[in-house]
């Protein structure tokens, strides 16, 4: 078998075309027979024939609005065209090659039983028609940290995820670690499975395979949390030829637990793969994409705050001083409810007062000693988190590639006090730093007029004259420049 997601698209074409043909007899619809002719040694035999290519073609309109027809159709695409032609018809549309497919099927049949082994000789006779002159290659490639409770999940045509145990693989393929694949066994993995059809004699195309093995894995990263990485070898052969070692893209190995894709969430996971592979990756929103990826590579947490800090920084646009004094304000509007935004502003600054620390020297065991604050690891995960719903949110297209703009939006509109604090940010005078106390006493004794001062304003206001806050000024540089 060449192609499996074909084949199980055109078996369940076949099998509801079958049950929804079997159910019309069953409801009263008759079958037409016909007379053949066929001449004999001085006679001429009859034979009875059923109509079955009438019965389907009354029926096709119901038949194409199966759920399996859509699908078989999409499945076998461009193929359509060489099969319809290599049977002598015309036409390149895939309903009239399933149409074509199932009177085929049932010709000769006086019932609309699905027949096994029929279907599998006419699925060959198909794929040897499509896939004349090339070549079928397959890779596998270990992948580390996920573990799947089907067998087999496809993700999208020619690229699943296989438990390595049941896998048609090399054996260092299939475990996670090589070196203990000998006697003493090892930990099976999942693998990667990629199948594809390519011209025959031409060269292997390894960096596609790479690509999709990264794509993938940049996928499953945006989707959960985990220390998801593909291996650093992979395998491939040719048709049944041996196969044969290719070394992959190095992707660091992460930090966290392994997930487990659970077959409930296998559909909606497809969907969000299927969704972020059609989105238009901005420049700003790409390069912040590439700091999440480094940082889930990180074994460290501490290498990979500053990481994802990197990528809320160009996610927000925080690139002068007003962005970054409220980027973490603008975080907290766009990923939390009102009722929890203080909690993720706060935890925003704790990780950028942790990075300075971090910058400055410090560990994040002394961070956590002297500041006493929510440890590293957590404040990492945390902005991880963050980086990864607005990057699924922008990809997937709920969200406009302008997050600062939309933060603002949120904020202006939510009816919430906006706290804004300043800081003198001047250098210390140099000296002794004055008291508070002696501070206060000198506004005070500032605040009170001088007996010339009052005695001042006394005559003229006796004179009808409004007295100046300017006045009592003796010192000459305080006037303003002579006019």
């Amino acid at each position: 078998m060449r192609n499996r997601s074909l084949h199980a698209a055109l078996r369940d074409f076949a099998l509801e075309a079958a049950s929804s043909l079997s159910h019309a007899m069953e409801t009263g619809a008759q079958l037409g027979w016909d007379i053949d002719e066929q001449p004999g040694s001085g006679s001429v035999l009859y034979s009875y024939r059923a109509l079955t290519s009438e019965f389907i073609g009354e029926r096709w309109t119901e038949l194409a609005k199966l759920p399996a027809t859509g699908k078989a159709a999409r499945e076998l695409g461009a193929g359509a065209a060489v099969w319809l032609r290599s049977h002598g018809l015309a036409g390149a549309e895939a309903q009239p090659a399933l149409r074509a497919m199932l009177e085929r099927l049932y010709e000769d049949a006086s019932s609309f039983h699905f027949p096994e082994e029929r279907f599998e000789r006419i699925y060959g006779e198909l794929e040897r028609t499509l896939y004349d002159g090339t070549a079928r290659v397959a890779v596998v490639a270990p992948l580390r940290g996920v573990e799947i409770e089907s067998r087999r999940v496809e993700i999208v045509p020619g690229i699943a995820l296989v438990r390595a145990d049941g896998a048609n693989a090399p054996r260092e393929a299939a475990w996670q670690h090589p070196h203990l694949a000998g006697d003493r066994g090892g930990e099976p993995s999942v693998l990667i499975s990629i199948e594809r059809d390519a011209e025959g004699g031409a060269d292997l195309p390894l960096a596609e395979f790479r690509t999709r093995i990264a794509d993938l894995v940049r996928g499953m990263r945006l989707y959960t949390a985990g220390a998801i990485a593909a291996g650093a070898s992979g395998w491939v052969r040719s048709d049944d030829g041996p196969w044969q070692h290719f070394e992959l893209e190095p992707l660091g190995p992460g930090r966290g637990e392994p997930w487990t894709l659970s077959e409930a969430e296998e559909g909606n996971f497809r969907e969000f793969l299927e969704a972020i592979a059609k989105a238009r990756v901005p420049g700003r929103i790409a390069w912040a994409l590439e700091r999440f990826e480094r940082g889930c590579e990180r074994t460290c947490d501490s290498e990979a705050l500053s990481d994802y800090l990197m990528a809320l920084r160009a996610l927000l646009n925080a690139s002068d001083d007003a962005g970054r004094a409220s980027l973490s304000l603008r975080l907290a509007a766009l990923c939390a409810e009102e009722p929890e935004r203080r909690g993720v502003q706060r935890r925003t600054e704790l990780a950028f007062a942790l990075e300075r620390f971090l910058m400055g020297g410090g560990s994040a065991d002394a961070y956590l000693e002297e500041v006493g604050s929510e440890p590293p690891s957590l404040l990492t995960a945390q902005m991880e988190g963050c980086v990864r719903a607005l990057l699924r949110d922008v990809l997937c297209g709920y969200l406009e590639a302008d997050l600062r703009r939309t933060a603002d939006d949120i904020l202006l509109t939510s009816g919430a006090p906006v706290e804004i604090e300043a800081h003198d940010i001047r250098e210390e005078p140099h000296g002794p730093v004055e008291p508070e106390e002696k501070k206060a006493e000198r506004r005070t004794q500032k605040a009170e007029p001088e007996p010339a001062e009052e005695h001042q304003a006394e005559e003229a206001l006796e004179a009808g004259v409004t007295p100046s806050a300017d006045w009592g000024f003796d010192d000459a540089d305080c006037y303003s420049g002579a006019i």
